[in-house]
Order: C-alpha cells, then sequence, then structure tokens
C-alpha cells in the first residue's frame, strides 16, 4: 500500500493511500478474519472472483489504516451509515474515510476532520461516453470542453462522496471547471444544499485511470448539516457507469 502525494493546497492531514489489487490471487485468510460477518457475506454475495477480491482487500485495508488512527484493533472496529448508505466510524474518535475501486486499484481516503470522497476510474473510450454526456455534464460542462469527460466524472463523484449524497440525481448539480492559475485545483459551481465550501483536487493514478480528491472542511460535520435530507432514502454513495448508462 502506498501513500499518495497530495496537490499543493491541500489541507493539512488528509491522507490518500493507493492499494495494487493481483485479482488472480486468492482471498487472504489475514484479510478475510479482519472483517465483520455482514462485512463477508455482503463480499460473498459478489459472485464474481475479482470483485470479492477488491471488497475483501480494500476493507480489509481501511481497517489496518482505522486501526492505526484510532488505536483499535482492526477486526474490533466498528461502523455505522447514513441513510445513503455512507459509512462512518461509530465511534466519533476516529477520522472521516471513503474508499473507491476500479480494475487493479483502490484508493482509501482519510481525513481528521469534515468530510471526504475519493473516486478512481478506468477511462473509456469517447464513443463509450457520449451517450452520458446530457445524464452527467450541466449544461455550462457540456458547452466547456476544458477539461475530459473522465476527469470530471471523477471529481463529481468523489465531491458527492464526501457530501454522503446519492451520486445520480446530483451530477449535473455539480459543475466541475479548471481553476485559474496553476494546475492541480477545480473551480466548483452547484446548486446543492449545503453551504459549507467544496474542494477537489486531481490525484495520480496508474496509466489508463482517473482520480480525483474530494473535501469539505470541519464547519461541514460540526454544523449539523441536514443535507441528508433532500433525497430519497436508502440511495448508495457510489454509482456506475452502467446504472447511469441503462437508468
Amino acid at each position: 500500500m502506498q501513500r499518495l502525494r497530495l496537490a499543493e493546497g491541500t489541507p493539512e492531514g488528509l491522507e490518500v493511500w493507493r492499494l495494487a489489487l493481483d485479482l488472480d490471487a486468492p482471498v487472504a485468510v489475514d484479510d478475510e478474519r479482519l472483517l465483520s460477518q455482514a462485512e463477508w457475506q455482503r463480499a460473498q454475495r459478489l459472485r464474481r472472483h475479482p470483485d470479492v477480491f477488491r471488497a475483501v482487500a480494500t476493507r480489509a485495508a481501511l481497517r489496518r489504516l482505522l486501526s492505526v488512527h484510532t488505536g483499535i484493533a482492526p477486526e474490533k472496529l466498528m461502523f455505522t451509515h447514513n441513510t445513503f448508505g455512507k459509512p462512518r466510524l461509530k465511534s466519533a474518535n476516529g477520522p472521516a474515510f471513503n474508499i473507491s475501486h476500479s480494475g487493479h486499484v483502490a484508493l482509501i481516503a482519510l481525513a481528521p476532520g469534515g468530510a471526504v470522497g475519493v473516486d478512481i476510474e478506468r477511462c473509456r473510450s469517447e464513443a463509450e461516453l457520449a451517450p452520458l454526456s446530457e445524464l452527467v455534464l450541466s449544461p455550462s460542462e457540456q458547452l466547456d470542453h476544458a477539461l475530459p469527460f473522465m476527469e470530471r466524472w471523477v471529481v463529481k463523484e468523489a465531491v458527492l462522496k464526501a457530501l454522503g449524497l446519492g451520486i445520480a440525481e446530483h451530477l449535473q448539480a455539480l459543475s466541475v471547471m479548471p481553476a485559474p492559475g496553476p494546475s492541480g485545483t477545480y473551480h466548483l459551481e452547484h446548486s446543492l444544499p449545503i453551504s459549507s465550501s467544496l474542494q477537489a483536487w486531481p490525484l495520480s493514478a496508474p496509466s489508463g485511470y482517473a482520480a480525483a480528491l474530494g473535501y469539505l472542511d470541519k464547519s461541514y460535520v460540526d454544523a449539523g448539516c441536514t443535507c441528508y435530507a433532500h433525497g430519497a432514502q436508502g440511495q448508495r454513495d457510489s454509482t456506475t457507469f452502467q446504472e447511469i448508462h441503462h437508468g
């Protein structure tokens, strides 16, 4: 597992770790034993071995990282979820976190306060992405071609995952533009039900992937924001290209 170097200006304390996944390897016993019964059962329902391996390896790595920050044994950590399915530690004495995986790569983001989101995706061909444009991009983004579609996608997903909102119904409420000045930052315009400042940065990713980090400062959590109530309950905090494309 490798800790990524983050862009200049990223708030102190944010961490992003990258995990390389060997999807042909068997599930490690040392990983399996760290998961709760519910986590293991969810992984088993995925059926395909690569999907099971990704789920187990990433969750075990998350537990190990959180153990370092909390001093609690990784197998004893307990989690709860918001109405959109975003997990957090049941104890308040630990970092906010988010995970994402695609192909042979997983990312784990940690934040000492506030809310954090991360996304990594395999890059797709322009022909495959074209039908998604009107479903994902805001009207202003459809007229602006300064950023590739995949880059906008991972930024949107990372920010919306940080918020803990359902993804699909809020994609067009967030516009991602290049910020003036040095590369490595974004200008975010939105009509989302929040008052805290949104921030996002690109992340280094292996060839053929795009990745981004989203963050809201501590005031987002301390203010007791009720923005979770602005969408339908029960939505997950991640959406795939296939789900967007096929409705």
